[in-house]
């Protein structure tokens, strides 16, 4: 590799002192790196270190370092270094959880949150500061992650503002939802004090239990209550048709990085969505104005102007959120950083919250038994090969999912190969009905007996 292009380098067996742990640490070295020796540059840390760069059979890749080649070599970012720190597999959900605020323990783990907090930043930033040519100031320094590594990042960066600056918080876990109960049990304290950070904050809208945006949206209404500013130190992004894996992560990471490291351009374009339909009674809803950038970048405009044309029958605040007020039809019209957008919109006495929701799950024959499979829903063994039943669920909750037995054990087409996410929306008496042709982890015998039956 000539000196032109960037470099991965792996740092195996790093020692925790703090944690009594070790793990692969990875760097990205951008392509001036070799070439100009008294160039420093910004560094991004990031969490679940082995799927930034790399995919394995437990997860796809956010293939972080071809996105920054890629804005690097447009000029749209300066160069910057990565450091994708992994996690420790059996200590993951422990790692990423400060103390809990409610006193749960949910994952029958002893959260260790604060550890890794002094992990990172008195063994690895110090490590990378001395061994790499680094811009060690907080302005320069960003700390990123997804799901529970978007819930540690957003901890640290509240305890820790005069070490990381930029935080990215991508569908954070704040909050695990018990589907039996629909109970919200919150996994970290709100903090409602401004500290001197910019923060990027994003969740899909078809993650289904794991993330739902309602509560992300809370704490993004916390920071904008606390005075961080909408489209200055503060982007919010609710992602039409993202799930939460890392091909979605990877498919909107260049937005972070461009607001982190570069310029976001100029709008050129808003998509405004928002539901049909609304209920004087039941669940709330907000529009969601996504304004896309020249640069690719895009986010949801949280401070935006809205006209209605009947405002007796609805109203919208800056923030989107729709007021029904009576029966009746409405257009509402968004006007914004020069652009606009328009849709129509219902109101309907009453919707309910939730709607039954019927799943089935045929399996192969050779599957291990095990109690529950993942298809959005956890979904129980109810007869031979036969895993489903009917569920209550948040009314137009969106799921995107691969089936699965856990973790790393998702289902494949017949040939092993990898398939398509399957999909749904949550309607009143909606009825699914999926089979699983093969498993990925199938063992060496079990594809000696299919090919032999051809």
């Amino acid at each position: 590799m000539n000196s032109s292009q960037s470099r991965l380098i792996e740092i195996n067996s790093f020692y925790s002192h703090t944690l009594k742990n070790e793990r692969t640490i990875y760097v990205y070295l951008p392509p001036s790196y070799q070439s100009d020796s008294r160039k420093r540059y910004p560094v991004l840390y990031m969490q679940d270190g082995q799927h930034v760069f790399f995919k394995d059979r437990k997860g796809e890749s956010w293939d972080v370092h071809l996105t920054v080649d890629e804005l690097t070599a447009q000029g749209r970012i300066r160069e910057i270094i990565v450091v994708a720190v992994s996690h420790v597999e059996d200590a993951r959900i422990a790692e990423y959880m400060h103390a809990n605020p409610d006193g749960h323990n949910l994952f029958n783990t002893v959260n260790q949150g604060e550890l890794y907090e002094t992990f990172l930043v008195r063994e690895v930033k110090p490590f990378i500061d001395e061994n790499y040519r680094t811009l060690t100031e907080k302005e320069h320094t960003a700390l990123m992650g997804s799901s529970a590594g978007g819930l540690v990042s957003y901890n640290i960066g509240f305890r820790q503002p005069e070490t990381f600056g930029l935080i990215g918080a991508l569908c954070p876990f704040f909050v695990s939802v018990d589907p039996a109960t629909m109970q919200d049990r919150w996994l970290s304290a709100v903090y409602t004090g401004k500290k001197p950070l910019k923060i990027w904050m994003d969740v899909g809208d078809a993650e289904g239990f794991t993330v739902m945006e309602k509560h992300v949206r809370q704490v993004a209404d916390t920071l904008m209550e606390a005075g961080y500013k909408p489209g200055v130190d503060f982007m919010y992004y609710y992602a039409v048709g993202s799930g939460h894996s890392q091909k979605d992560w990877a498919a909107r990471v260049h937005a972070p990085l461009l607001y982190f490291f570069g310029e976001i351009g100029n709008p050129v374009r808003v998509d405004l969505h928002g539901p049909g339909k609304i209920g004087l009674q039941g669940p709330s809803c907000a529009l969601n104005p996504v304004v896309h950038y020249d640069s690719g970048f895009m986010m949801t405009d949280l401070d935006a102007d809205y006209e209605v044309t009947d405002p007796a029958v609805v109203q919208v605040t800056a923030e989107g959120r729709l007021i029904p007020k009576q029966e009746g039809s409405a257009g509402i019209r968004y006007k914004g950083r020069g652009l606009d957008a328009a849709l129509e919109l219902t109101v309907v006495p009453y919707l309910s919250d939730a709607v039954n929701v019927t799943m089935f799950v045929e399996v192969p024959a050779w599957t291990p038994e095990t109690e529950m499979l993942y298809a959005g829903i956890e979904l129980p063994m109810i007869g031979e090969r036969l895993y489903g039943g009917t569920f209550r669920v948040p009314r137009d909750i969106s799921f995107e999912f691969r089936i699965s037995r856990g973790l790393g054990k998702h289902e494949t087409d017949a040939h092993g190969r990898e398939i398509p996410y399957r999909k749904f929306t949550a309607r009143e008496g909606l009825e699914l009905s999926y089979k699983v042709d093969r498993w990925v982890d199938a063992p060496p015998e079990t594809e000696a007996k299919e090919a032999a039956n051809g």
